[in-house]
């Protein structure tokens, strides 16, 4: 049986799709972790090694530059297998990264050998009770949560500043809850067809 490193050269690409459909059902706003992490059967499930996807990691990246300067630590909620994190390591000096799939921090972890990776959520992840981040960044990741709002707070908890990056077609459900935060700024990049927007904001000083 062919391993999960090798499964997504192996499986053509209308199965690979129609494997992701079936575990995206109901996914979407719903916590549903178990699903999340079965996806990772195959390697590489998002199709984050596509030029789009790379685009979008140089633009988020460009964007921390702009805003935040190099960045001491940085926490990545929803790592993946690291895809978006070898990006990452370049605007922070140390990355810890989190995901819901052990599948997929396994993989990560052998990719981005300098960073730390934990299997979880932020609530479940063993992070230090304590914790705050220079950067929590949380990209492609809130169209799973179930409660945006929470998630949404609990990162600003654990961060002196925080960036959200999510696909435009989702927008309508996520805008409400992202843009209402004090002090967001927002932007959209595009490559061909797929455009995203990338918000991000500071922590009040005062607390």
């Amino acid at each position: 049986m062919p391993s999960a490193s090798k499964s997504r050269s192996l499986l053509p690409d209308a199965l690979r799709k129609q494997w992701a459909r079936f575990f995206l059902h109901d996914v979407h706003f719903a916590d549903r972790h178990e699903k999340l992490d079965a996806l990772y059967r195959i390697r590489d499930p998002w199709e984050l090694e596509t030029e789009a996807q790379r685009f979008r990691f140089r633009e988020t990246n460009r964007l921390i530059a702009e805003q935040f300067g190099r960045v001491g630590s940085l926490l990545e909620i929803g790592c993946g297998e690291g895809h978006q994190s070898e990006h990452l390591l370049q605007v922070c000096d140390e990355l810890v990264g989190i995901d819901v799939s052990g599948r997929a921090v396994e993989r990560a972890r052998v990719r981005c050998p300098q960073a730390t990776f934990l299997e979880g959520d932020v609530s479940t992840a063993g992070l230090d009770a304590g914790a705050r981040f220079d950067l929590v960044v949380a990209c492609e990741v809130l169209y799973y949560v179930k409660d945006v709002a929470a998630e949404l707070d609990r990162l600003g908890r654990l961060g002196r500043g925080c960036l959200v990056t999510y696909y435009a077609r989702p927008a309508h459900t996520l805008d409400p809850h992202v843009l209402a935060i004090d002090g967001v700024e927002s932007t959209t990049v595009q490559y061909g067809s797929s455009s995203w927007t990338i918000a991000w904001w500071r922590r009040p000083t005062e607390d």
